[in-house]
């Protein structure tokens, strides 16, 4: 399933988003959590501790927006996405 993706405050992190607004990613699965995990996985373990926390969950840092809304329910990283949706992905500490 093809989704738009642009993430905020995450210089370097991710090369393939440098100097891009947004980016089409192929999700492999359907719910948020799917699509962090397949973005972030692999990414320098330097800088994985901004995304993830040490028991390998994601951090409660990370604000979703999804075709403009803010998800703010407690269970957002479950929460199901659909072809063509627009992920925003901003990462905002303490």
């Amino acid at each position: 399933m093809k989704v738009r993706v642009k993430l905020w405050g995450m210089r370097g992190i991710i090369p393939a988003f440098e100097g891009k607004g947004e980016v089409q990613v192929d999700c492999q699965g359907d719910k948020v959590r799917d699509l962090i995990f397949q973005l972030f996985s692999n990414i320098d373990p330097k800088q994985k501790g901004i995304i993830f926390d040490d028991k390998d969950e994601i951090s409660p840092d990370l604000t979703i927006i999804i075709n403009g809304r803010i998800v703010s329910e407690s269970n957002r990283f479950n929460r199901h996405l659909r072809g063509g949706d627009f992920i925003e992905l901003i990462l905002a500490p303490g």
